[in-house]
């Protein structure tokens, strides 16, 4: 996973346009791509693929050019990535893009990595049945919760941390502790979670090919989204929700993206690729959006 180390994106979203067709096609990486973001100011894209890189792409002039990477110039900025060598890694750029943090103490993969709401501190859930809480000016894991499954994924919301596991169930947490104060039942293996920029509605997607979107003020009020076709095609198969919360978008083994319209629960489009899509994201302005998949390609749709 990747995130962009700045504040809450509260009530400045704009309307999201929905894509249906490819703008602009790139061969991003030399493997599979596995994570995709957009910056804060959604000027700029960062992937991460299996050859170990995380690239930087500037989308300003409506195309994405590559700005950065490990040994190239950046952006100014601090990126957070989870790694599968056990560890979480952070970079902060200024003239170059460098490695300033790396937090390790997992046993096994790192498979999600957030920024909280307190400054200098982030949150990394792993295969090896852990929530850890780090504080960045020690590089040091100041409080780690245990949990009885693998956590695939993770979202912060005030002062809570919602983790979502291989045993079909969503922790939330209290981030001052990292206790588990509440359970909730999924209907599958959960891939993914995002939370909805007012942070009041929590999707999910499962390996049972269904997204699931919980109101987070009332947890027993909750819809399912499926389509014939759509299938989820891996264990960390990203899903998102629109900047203005009207539509949820994710990736499937056939490679093709499905989109919802949160309002009628049917399917509002379905924008035919090649490979199975890893993951998606929805920039804040609502401007682009991006798919990404294991051939190593990173697709930026267009809504005209």
């Amino acid at each position: 996973s990747l995130e962009e180390d700045l504040p809450f994106p509260v009530g400045i979203c704009l309307s999201a346009r929905v894509p249906v067709r490819p703008l602009q096609v790139l061969e991003a990486h030399e493997q599979g791509i596995n994570a995709v973001r957009f910056s804060f100011g959604s000027d700029l894209l960062a992937t991460g693929g299996t050859d170990r890189v995380i690239k930087l792409w500037d989308v300003r002039a409506g195309k994405a050019a590559p700005v950065g990477s490990a040994d190239r110039p950046g952006s100014g900025r601090r990126i957070l990535a989870a790694s599968h060598n056990k560890s979480a890694l952070l970079w902060k750029s200024k003239c170059v893009f460098v490695g300033q943090v790396t937090l390790t103490g997992h046993s096994r993969k790192v498979t999600a990595a957030r920024f909280t709401c307190v400054p200098h501190q982030v949150v990394t859930g792993s295969t090896d049945r852990t929530v850890r809480l780090w504080d960045l000016n020690r590089a040091a894991c100041v409080q780690q919760g245990e949990v009885a499954s693998f956590c695939s994924d993770l979202v912060c919301s005030d002062s809570r941390i919602i983790s979502g596991h291989f045993d079909c169930k969503i922790r939330v947490w209290d981030s001052r502790t990292v206790s588990c104060v509440q359970e909730l039942p999924s209907q599958g293996r959960v891939t993914s979670l995002d939370l909805s920029s007012d942070r009041r509605q929590l999707l999910s997607c499962c390996r049972d090919d269904c997204l699931q979107l919980l109101d987070l003020r009332w947890t027993n009020d909750r819809m399912c989204f499926r389509a014939d076709g759509f299938k989820c095609g891996g264990d960390s198969t990203k899903a998102v929700i629109s900047p203005d919360g009207c539509y949820l978008a994710a990736g499937s083994a056939d490679g093709a993206v499905y989109i919802w319209n949160v309002s009628t629960g049917g399917l509002e489009a379905r924008l035919p690729d090649h490979s199975s899509i890893t993951a998606v994201s929805w920039s804040l302005s609502g401007e682009h959006f991006v798919s990404v998949d294991r051939s190593r390609r990173a697709v930026l749709w267009s809504d005209i």
